[in-house]
């Protein structure tokens, strides 16, 4: 004799299929997503016993309507009772047209609904939907006769009911869904933050000089690390579900399941393809900003840095002279002030603001720029007093650090657009090649 874990799945499939089977005498309806519990079985649906409407929910609900006491059936896109606005949804009604049961969810009139109504002996189902009322909406001038013509809205109207005495809602999701969806999005969002944090943290180790690079890999490992996070928060939620259903299967059986039905790897999800196609056609503007982009700004940059160093260089004189922080006030339309420290030169009574040889100025005290007061031997042309540098950023060459870095990251950016615009020009022509393929399929099946 086999172990009844052996055929559970299958007692779960016959009974569901006992469901389904179409009985003339004892019809059932289901809403068009049929839900099912963990162990996949389903537990919302409509029938009739003894002319009495029968409606069945999660948590072995089971609500009887006597069928005297119903009036009509509607099936309804959205509604109202009271100030309240409801989404889909089957409404049993009494003979006063309120409200005795409400299935949440899409259902239909015309196959399952009605069979079950016409064996009941129930008035056919029909669907409402919202009326369109026309009313006026104010004045746009007169007219040459003398009258004035007013302009025309329409209001959307909804159905709108009362609930009845012993009004019953039948639970069409299992109890604590919210509590779970909430507890899921909570996970997801922390496992993304986290995953972006760690991501980004190798980028944040590299040191200042290398520029533009730093913040690239930052934005790159950041991204990866939060698709991670969202790759890993998903799993988890699989390996719980599956974990309690193992866990139902095994109580139920009196013995434990077999893990490998339960923890299996799923089939691919089509979600991941459009996201992939998503930013494989993001990654293209990125890449011609971060390589040509920055690799020709780069060595713009550098040019002139070069050009004023070696003028500096030639026809400078030295001047003893200190860094500071001159800051500049920059106030907007709606009066907010932005506050912005500039690093300075001040010598020989005179300032000139210090240029980013290198990629960048020299450096303020972090701890108080507006405080900052270092010496520092200025080179300053003597035609042209606000062309100055320090001294110590005319001692080595301007190409070293960031500048070198971001050529180095720009060439390399700039090497990977072709294939990646050669593998974006392949996915879409193997999409239309399957698109094509589906079509001959079906034209011959």
């Amino acid at each position: 004799m086999k172990s009844p874990v052996t055929h559970w799945g299958a007692r779960e499939w016959q009974q569901n299929q006992d469901l389904l089977v179409p009985d003339p005498q004892h019809p059932q309806a289901f809403p068009g997503k049929c839900p099912t519990d963990l162990t996949g079985r389903i537990r919302v649906w409509l029938t009739t016993e003894n002319r009495d409407l029968v409606a069945h929910g999660f948590g072995r609900q089971r609500i009887v309507l006597a069928g005297a006491s119903v009036g009509a059936v509607h099936t309804v896109s959205s509604y109202r009772t009271g100030r309240i606005t409801h989404g889909q949804a089957l409404l049993v009604l009494d003979h006063r047209h309120r409200i005795l049961l409400r299935a949440s969810g899409m259902w239909e009139t015309y196959g399952e609904v009605a069979a079950v109504c016409k064996v009941a002996r129930l008035p056919a189902p029909s669907h409402l939907t919202p009326s369109y009322q026309t009313r006026p909406a104010g004045r746009t001038g007169t007219t040459r006769a003398g009258q004035r013509s007013r302009r025309q809205s329409t209001a959307r109207q909804l159905p709108t009911f009362e609930k009845a005495p012993g009004y019953r809602k039948l639970r069409t999701r299992p109890r604590g869904t919210t509590l779970r969806v909430l507890a899921m999005t909570a996970l997801l969002l922390l496992l993304i933050a986290l995953g972006a944090t760690v991501g980004a943290l190798p980028a944040a180790a590299l040191p200042e000089w290398s520029g533009a690079v730093r913040t690239l890999l930052g934005i790159i490992g950041g991204l990866f690390g939060a698709a991670g996070g969202l790759w890993l928060g998903l799993a988890a939620a699989h390996l719980i579900v599956d974990a309690l259903r193992w866990a139902l299967t095994s109580s139920a059986a009196g013995t434990l399941a077999p893990p490998l039905r339960f923890f299996r790897r799923r089939e691919r999800w089509g979600g991941w393809t459009i996201a992939w196609n998503i930013a494989l056609v993001a990654l293209v503007p990125a890449l011609i900003g971060w390589g040509p982009g920055v690799g020709i700004a780069s060595l713009a940059h550098g040019f002139r840095d070069s050009a004023l160093v070696a003028d500096l260089r030639a026809h400078g004189v030295a001047a003893p002279g200190a860094l500071i922080d001159d800051q500049e006030f920059d106030t907007d339309d709606n009066g907010h002030t932005t506050v912005t420290d500039v690093p300075t030169l001040a010598f020989r009574g005179l300032q000139a603001t210090d240029p980013s040889i290198g990629g960048r100025p020299l450096p303020l005290d972090p701890d108080d720029p507006v405080d900052t007061r270092r010496a520092e031997t200025v080179v300053f042309l003597p035609a042209d007093p606000d062309t100055a540098a320090a001294r110590q950023q005319l001692a080595g060459s301007v190409w070293h650090g960031a500048p070198t870095a971001n050529l180095v990251s720009g060439g390399l950016l700039t090497l990977a657009l072709p294939p990646v615009l050669w593998l974006l020009v392949l996915r879409v022509r193997r999409r239309r090649w399957l698109r094509a393929k589906e079509l001959v399929e079906d034209l011959s099946a």
